[in-house]
């Protein structure tokens, strides 16, 4: 699976929330259970800290959730026609 990052754009401020997102992402795709878990909560369904830490990253939510979906429905379409 192709993991994002954001890039490091922006102020200082910009950046220490563009790592949330990042660290979030990367927990929920290879984090232990726990921490994905918590990650998938927050880049999914999440709709109050979400939107905050991307307004702060300088970054659209919808946006970013949108390209997260895309992403795991492509994870799932390639472990359906992988055979285990």
């Amino acid at each position: 699976m192709d993991i994002p990052t954001v890039h490091s754009q922006g102020s200082t401020h910009q950046k220490l929330w563009q790592a949330v997102i990042d660290t979030a992402i990367a927990e929920w795709a290879r984090g232990p259970l726990q921490h994905k878990s918590k990650a998938e909560y927050f880049l999914f369904r999440d709709e109050d800290d979400f939107p905050f830490v991307c307004r702060s990253a300088g970054l659209n939510p919808e946006a970013v959730r949108e390209s997260l979906w895309a992403i795991r429905a492509q994870a799932a379409s390639a472990s359906n026609t992988n055979p285990a």
